[in-house]
């Protein structure tokens, strides 16, 4: 099975609308330079970040959420929403989430930032589930930036049915050596796809350098795997597209989670001396 799949980076405007007219204008490119998508991911943040922090959280399904659902309803593509940061009667901070709409433009579902960055441990509250997706006969997980620099959620994605994992990022340029080295790092220790869509351009005082990334696998390199990738611009707006492969991950996975020794079986023991 394959899965056409696009990554948009646009740049972070100063200006909501000119950001949501970016964001329009690149998938109309897409569609220009390639008869059909299925998937389209965008990064963690597309949108400009205010200093009073109370101006960048929005209601539950608010302005942001309409215009990635109605994107996805106009162009008859399912859409992964990036993060939107919104606050809900049923929280007692507000929640980052990423919402995943289908090609006819209605909510599947949501998945809540499970592993909180930094400041966000006390603005926001996290996320308890992590959420499989079920679409066209493949299954995926979203995987909000940090959430993706720990090897539980991926795994736990894999062992129970994930095909392929999405990650929206917010990546500054001190970390991209870093979270490359994570990405391929996921990948490779679970033989699954991974999807990570990068933030672009200056948020306050910091630098986002886009850099999105598709990360595959080569067919019939079995061992070792050999790493397909696909990567966007660097310090400039625009997408990546690529046609993922999914049925020989699938048998990656089968045969390295065979080889997975069970922590408790292993005795660790301390030497002194």
């Amino acid at each position: 099975m394959t899965v056409r799949i696009a990554c948009v980076q646009p740049e972070v405007f100063q200006e909501n609308n000119k950001c949501y007219l970016q964001i329009e204008d690149i998938i109309k490119d897409i569609f220009s330079k390639h008869n059909s998508c299925d998937i389209i991911c965008l990064p963690e943040r597309w949108v400009p970040l205010a200093r009073e922090k109370k101006e960048n959280v929005q209601k539950e399904r608010g302005k942001n959420y309409q215009f990635i659902k109605e994107l996805a309803k106009n162009y008859s593509v399912s859409i992964i929403s990036g993060a939107i940061w919104e606050k809900r009667e049923s929280s007692s901070k507000p929640r980052i989430t990423s919402y995943f709409f289908d090609n006819f433009g209605e909510e599947v579902g949501r998945q809540d930032k499970i592993h909180l960055y930094s400041y966000e441990r006390k603005n926001f509250e996290p996320g308890e589930d992590l959420q499989l997706f079920s679409f066209k006969n493949m299954c995926f997980a979203i995987l909000i930036c940090f959430d993706m620099a720990f090897l539980e959620t991926p795994r736990l994605a894999a062992e129970n049915g994930a095909d392929i994992l999405f990650s929206p990022t917010q990546i500054r340029s001190e970390g991209i050596e870093n979270w490359e080295v994570y990405l391929k790092a996921r990948v490779l220790e679970n033989r699954i796809p991974v999807v990570a869509c990068n933030t672009f351009g200056r948020i306050l005082e910091r630098i986002f350098p886009g850099h999105s990334k598709i990360i595959s696998f080569v067919e019939d390199f079995i061992s070792p795997s050999k790493l397909r990738i696909v990567e966007g611009p660097i310090d400039s707006s625009g997408f990546i597209f690529d046609e993922v492969d999914l049925t020989f991950p699938k048998k990656l996975r089968k045969l390295r989670f065979r080889e997975i020794i069970e922590k408790s079986a292993i005795n660790v023991r301390k030497i002194d001396f």
